[in-house]
């Protein structure tokens, strides 16, 4: 095909070729990347599923990755790349189904054999189903907190009920086990045999090869994949027609939130790619500067948020406004509903303005021409997607959504016309609703909800309001735009391996001043980023929420001043940290300083707009909750944190702070803040030495504090825990979570020496691979099983071990000590050759290119912050690597991980429990084994009955007597029923002969044979923590199990214990290059 539009700034070369079983493919060419990526979009998702087999098409995307002809080992898809430090995952959507992936490019062409062969010859083996149908269900599990996902469901199932828009999607365990595995299987293979047709398939392929070698690897791979004819679905009609319009739909929400959304039918809009005129209006709906619908409803204390955002889908599309409104815009609806069709009232009374049209062009047109290459998973996944819309002639799939250009006048008013009054449907969110009666439940989310007619005053009779009328406009033009776009010449070719070393400029008791102008990229772009840091942010619990609320007026107050800025290729971010509040500005460099002198300008003038910044204030107040958490992964994060760091506040004495806030107090606390500073700057990119120090000699200006002594500089320090075991239990805090999280942390030591951070490293790139296989993929302990190095400021690092599942906590740590029991094995028999390749691929990633300013300020920031000024250490980690071998790798495992031969073994475990969950007492805990409790709650999830511990405790000690495990089981069987109702459900379906009950897609009976396994094997050699506890915590409350774990129950008590880390020691001396 021909010639693709490109940015002149993007390196890399394009190929659209069409194989002859039809499948499109984008060819990518970047010879300057180390990773290499693929995606695979299908033109079918969950809209094709049946009705009796709901997530069918989400199914089939797990199932297909699993195993093929040629490469039938199980997930050998995904080892292959893991193995290559690459990752893969895909997802399920509406109207399409993406396969994606990233590796080292040397392992590109395997990688698509393996993607190519499950696409031609897919095994999908019967015997995975009911293991994939249990994680999908896992998946689904985790979106039942989300108030944003029930919205949508709900959405979908008000919807038109003979369009597919109205079905539940994701799938579960019901809408999946309704069939014995091999009738599921059966449905399997014919939605594939059905509708995986190479005709509806987009391939995105991009790596260092030549285009000529990437066209190889692809017409040689996928050419085979069966051409079965255009099998996408079409839709005719529109998922809400004049029986779903005109509705006010009220819903409980999880979480103490008010939603008020608007949703609108449009027609399709994907032929309107080039033109995006319904941009022009979603643009205006966003803008949140003077006159705009945000700033009416923030002015009059009815939302703290706004936002207007376009769905689009195959033959039809949606305008959704969504409100986060306050207390006051709940009861007010009306208000909010009115000032919506008033601000669109105007939009339409002023007309399509070309000059507008221009402006938002503008801001797309800079985007392009001063191009930044996306990460390479990003862009295939953009790519493929962009050649599934039939509209794109292939001239335009690159450039699509980067360029738009055809104001069309009559085409905006066209679509203006479509938001009126009459046209659209209310849905009003809170965790509860003053006389309104939520009689109707949506049966997988159970969303409670009532839906009634739209007053006439809010549709046919509505009236503009004059006064709201008076208050709207349009926005005034943009005076950030840049216009001076030079930079200087490049003085060289790139090295291969980037080096991203800063120069120090100041260096005092008031400044520290870091600068590095561009050398890789040269563009007209920069980044500044500020560090505030001050004494008393975080010095009482009071002090930090008064400083939290400051930051979040900030945020509200300067977006009516700046909101142009976002528009014009700029930037901003205010974010408050535990010492200090971080401000950064990036985009074209021209107007950097301006943004930025406006940006701490106002941040320092905040508290002097009384009556805007009490409106703020009560919004804030209203609205800020430190113990509201939709995701239980959020609160183990949140309590290990509070844990680990010093001093770190109890979300019960924050939120208590909050309502006690004054202007008065927060007016002192905010001329307290700045009194006294350090600031620490970083300016990169298109700026010269000399604006860099004239742009911090401004900063300090504007702030106008006394310089802060280093011996008074705050610190956020971590705990220097003694050796042993200890466990924090905690009790949910978000209502209707059924989840469990568990965060395991075992401590590797100091993270600064070099060797030991390479390793630990590299130690984790084998380790998780295993853990996520046989907990997640054999065990199906949850969704969510993963494994990360983390480091701290002190230099110190732990191993995270982070699971959330339905299973109880006490259940899934004793599953991760026995993975760690058996893992080291894997580490002595691990192949040098292989580790040889790891190595290698982990210097290549290493060596990966930064492809942005944005990047390199980054990785820069993240050292200057963290206080070792390392910037290095790449190159230093790339000479380790080299020297690393298998027998290091072991030393470190048995040095801190392996709880036998770890002489100072530390491991702390955070277990969050569901809101509802009977904890363990700690009478429980210390007199019988953590296995017989964790197999009680495993019982007790599977009924309402209740085990006595003491019972089963004894019926463990009788039966490990017997040595006889499957005689155990059939005991346990007759002494708990409830084990009968999951044995002995009936065959769903028994017609061809080889029925099989629909238990076999639920993991509990296994989790409780393995609950019982190592109960038995505990009562025969119980666990001893003892010889890693070197303290007696039982004077503090503390209790200890029987196997000598410690359980936290007061962090304050237990943190005055503990020794805190000194703070790392640069890796270079701090001169400064320029002296006051």
């Amino acid at each position: 095909m021909g010639l693709l539009e490109k940015s002149a700034m993007d390196k890399c070369q394009y190929r659209l070729l069409r194989l002859p079983n039809n499948m499109v493919v984008i060819c990518i060419s970047d010879p300057d990347s180390e990773t290499a990526a693929a995606a695979l979009t299908v033109g079918v998702g969950s809209y094709a599923d049946p009705a009796d087999a709901l997530g069918l098409a989400h199914l089939l995307e797990h199932m297909l990755p699993i195993s093929s002809a040629r490469y039938p080992e199980v997930e050998e898809h995904s080892t292959f790349i893991k193995n290559n430090s690459g990752s893969s995952n895909a997802y399920t959507d509406c109207t399409e189904t993406c396969f994606y992936f990233d590796i080292g490019n040397e392992a590109l062409d395997g990688a698509l054999d393996r993607m190519s062969d499950f696409l031609i010859n897919p095994l999908l083996s019967a015997d995975a189903i009911g293991r994939e149908v249990n994680v999908i269900d896992s998946e689904f599990q985790l979106y039942l907190t989300s108030d944003m996902r029930r919205l949508d469901r709900l959405k979908s199932h008000l919807s038109n009920p003979n369009h597919p828009h109205s079905q539940f999607t994701i799938g579960n365990c019901k809408t999946l086990g309704n069939f014995n595995p091999k009738m599921l299987h059966k449905k399997v293979v014919e939605f594939y045999n059905r509708y995986y047709s190479a005709d509806i398939m987009k391939l995105a392929i991009r790596g260092n090869w030549t285009l000529d070698e990437l066209t190889e690897m692809a017409v040689s791979r996928f050419s085979a994949v069966k051409s079965k004819g255009i099998t996408k679905l079409t839709f005719a009609d529109h998922p809400m027609t004049k029986n779903e319009l005109g509705k006010v739909t009220h819903f409980e929400t999880i979480n103490f939130i008010f939603n008020i959304d608007l949703t609108f039918p449009l027609s399709d809009i994907r032929a309107h790619y080039k033109g995006q005129a319904i941009e022009y209006i979603t643009w205006l709906l966003n803008h949140k500067g003077s006159g705009s619908l945000a700033q009416y409803l923030y002015s009059q204390g009815l939302a703290i948020y706004t936002v207007a955002v376009i769905r689009s889908y195959e033959a039809y599309a949606f305008l959704d406004v969504s409100i986060s409104a306050t207390s006051k815009g709940l009861e007010q609806y009306d208000q909010v509903v009115s000032a919506i069709f008033t601000y669109l009232h105007m939009i339409s009374k002023s007309k399509p303005q070309e000059w507008i049209y221009n402006e938002i062009s503008a801001s797309y047109l800079l985007e392009f021409e001063y191009y930044e290459q996306p990460q390479p998973t990003d862009h295939v996944i953009k790519l493929s997607r962009s050649a599934t819309n039939d509209y794109i002639p292939p001239e335009y799939i690159v450039s699509n959504g980067l360029v738009i250009s055809g104001f069309n006048s009559s085409l905006i008013s066209a679509f203006m016309d479509l938001l009126n009054p009459t046209n659209y449907s209310l849905f009003i969110g809170a965790p509860s609703h003053e006389g309104v009666t939520l009689s109707n439940t949506e049966k997988y989310y159970n969303v409670h909800y009532h839906v009634s007619e739209l007053p006439n005053k809010l549709t046919t009779d509505f009236c503009q309001d004059n006064s709201m009328l008076n208050y709207f406009h349009l926005p005034k033009p943009n005076d950030f735009f840049t216009d001076n776009f030079s930079v200087p010449e490049p003085t060289g070719p790139r090295p291969k391996l980037d080096k991203t070393v800063p120069t120090l400029l100041k260096y005092n008791d008031g400044l520290e001043l870091w600068h590095k102008q561009d050398d890789k990229f040269y563009l007209p772009k920069g980044v500044i980023v500020v560090e505030i840091k001050s004494p008393v942010i975080n010095s009482s619990p009071r002090n930090w929420v008064m400083f939290d609320m400051l930051c979040h007026c900030w945020r509200y107050m300067l977006t009516e001043e700046l909101y142009n800025a976002k528009c014009a290729g700029l930037s901003y971010s205010i974010s408050g940290f535990n010492t200090a509040v971080n401000v950064t500005v990036e985009g074209f460099n021209q107007k950097l300083p301006l943004l930025l002198e406006r940006v701490i300008s106002n941040m320092c003038q905040v508290a002097a707009k009384q009556s805007k910044f009490n409106d703020c204030l009560a919004a804030i107040q209203e609205n800020l909750s430190y113990i509201w958490s939709n995701s239980a992964i959020d609160q183990g994060y949140f309590w290990k944190s509070k844990l680990f760091l010093c001093p770190a506040w109890d979300a019960t004495l924050l939120e208590e702070c909050i309502d006690d806030v004054k202007y008065e107090m927060l007016n002192n606390f905010f001329h307290a803040l700045f009194d006294q500073v350090h600031v620490t700057m970083l300016v990169t990119g298109n700026f010269t030495e000399q604006q860099a120090m004239d742009i911090a000699l401004n900063v300090q200006k504007v702030i106008g504090g006394q310089a802060l002594p280093a011996c008074q500089k705050p610190q956020i320090r971590v705990l220097q825990f003694d050796p042993g075991y200890y466990i924090l239990p905690r009790v949910g805090i978000s209502e209707g979570n059924s989840q469990n999280i568990t965060v395991v942390s075992i401590n590797l030591g100091k993270y600064t020496n070099v060797f030991a951070r390479i390793t630990a490293d590299l130690l984790d790139n084998l380790f998780n691979k295993a853990l996520y296989t046989q907990l997640r993929t054999k065990e199906q302990l949850g969704y969510i099983v993963k494994s990360f190095i983390l480091k701290y400021e002190d230099g110190n690092c732990v191993l995270d071990i982070v699971i959330q599942s339905k299973s109880n906590p006490i259940y899934i740590s004793l599953r991760i000590s026995e993975f760690l029991r058996t893992y080291r094995q894997n580490l002595v028999n691990l192949d040098k050759s292989k580790l040889a390749t790891i190595i290698k691929l982990v210097i290549k990633s290493k060596q990966e290119r930064l492809t942005s300013i944005s990047n390199e300020a980054s990785r820069m920031w993240n050292t200057i912050e963290s206080g070792e000024y390392d910037f290095e250490n790449v190159r230093e980690e790339i000479e380790c690597l080299k020297t690393i071998g298998k027998q290091d790798i072991i030393e470190m495992w048995d040095t801190y991980i392996n709880s036998d031969t770890a002489p100072q073994y530390t491991r702390t475990d955070v277990h969050i429990w569901p809101t509802n969950s009977q904890l363990p007492s700690a009478a429980e805990l210390e007199n019988y084994p953590a296995s017989v409790i964790a197999l009680q709650s495993l019982l007790r999830d599977s009924t309402d009955s209740d085990i006595n511990l003491e019972e089963l405790d004894g019926f463990v000690m009788a039966a490990s007597m017997d040595g006889n495990q499957e005689d155990a089981y059939e005991k346990l069987m007759i002494l708990y029923p409830v084990l009968q109702e999951l044995e002995d459900s009936p065959p769903t379906d028994n017609s061809d002969g080889e029925g099989s009950s629909s238990n076999e897609l639920d993991p509990r009976t296994e989790k409780i044979k393995i609950g019982l396994q190592m109960a038995l094997e505990s009562a025969v050699n119980p666990p001893d923590y003892h010889k890693h506890c070197s303290v007696d915590f039982a004077n503090i409350g503390m209790c200890q199990t029987c196997e000598g774990i410690w359980v936290i129950n007061d962090i304050a008590k237990f943190q005055r214990t503990q020794k805190l880390n000194g703070l790392p020691i640069s890796a270079t001396r701090l001169i400064p290059k320029y002296k006051d």
